[in-house]
């Protein structure tokens, strides 16, 4: 008698990608919190117990990628010097995320839209817009931006990933989130982006445009430095 064969869906999956410093895995909480939120969108179960694998690390440094499918979970680390990220470039792609879409508000292993836009891009960031033409994200990470005093980024309505260092971010400035046009990005004073690896990366040039004032960026990145460092005097013996 033939059996129904289990469903194919390779796309059927969801990450979450941690900073680990000398075996401390940086912001465990809040990417454990992102990781529930996605499966739960998903529907895919775990019962991994992540706090052990992350006790199990080797005191070294690098990424580590928690992964969860349909098939089960898994995690994979690789040692990696993170280095200050100076400031880089920014255009603006052709390739389009929907607002609505599962791989556009959560990380999906179906990671081919933002892939494409970032293996395609002539600057070594590139911002992604919507269906609407309203600025979604970076093709690796969120971004803000800053015209005269205000603080933008977009809403997670626009199509964005709600982000661990994001979060950093919006608890500590006043920052308006909402559906954005890409002039609004254009016309900036300041341009960054924000992933858990680089942390905040302050944009030089945005298409096209010299962007000279990092002010608001290097505060953060004082503020982020000294998060870290408390997380790393606080780990356990």
């Amino acid at each position: 008698m033939s059996q129904t064969p289990p469903e194919f869906a390779p796309w059927l999956g969801v990450f979450e990608t941690l900073r680990v410093v000398e075996g401390m895995p940086l912001f465990f909480r809040e990417h454990r919190e992102e990781l529930s939120r996605a499966m739960a969108a998903l529907e895919l179960k775990s019962d991994f117990d992540f706090e052990k694998a992350g006790d199990d690390l080797e005191p070294n440094s690098g990424r580590w990628r928690w992964i969860v499918t349909t098939e089960g979970t898994r995690t994979l680390f690789s040692s990696e010097e993170v280095l200050p990220a100076g400031p880089g470039a920014l255009s603006v792609s052709p390739v389009r995320v929907g607002s609505a879409n599962w791989d556009a508000r959560f990380k999906t292993v179906s990671y081919l839209t933002h892939a494409q836009a970032a293996k395609t891009a002539p600057t070594p960031e590139v911002v992604l817009l919507n269906e609407f033409g309203h600025v979604a994200s970076a093709s690796r990470g969120n971004i803000f931006w800053r015209r005269a005093e205000r603080l933008f980024t977009p809403s997670e309505e626009s199509g964005c990933r709600r982000g661990v260092v994001r979060g950093f971010v919006l608890k500590r400035c006043d920052v308006t989130t909402g559906p954005f046009p890409l002039d609004e990005l254009l016309e900036a004073d300041e341009v960054f982006v924000t992933n858990s690896m680089k942390g905040i990366v302050s944009m030089n040039e945005c298409q096209g445009r010299s962007l000279v004032d990092f002010s608001t960026a290097e505060g953060l990145r004082n503020e982020y430095a000294k998060e870290i460092a408390a997380q790393l005097m606080a780990r356990p013996d």
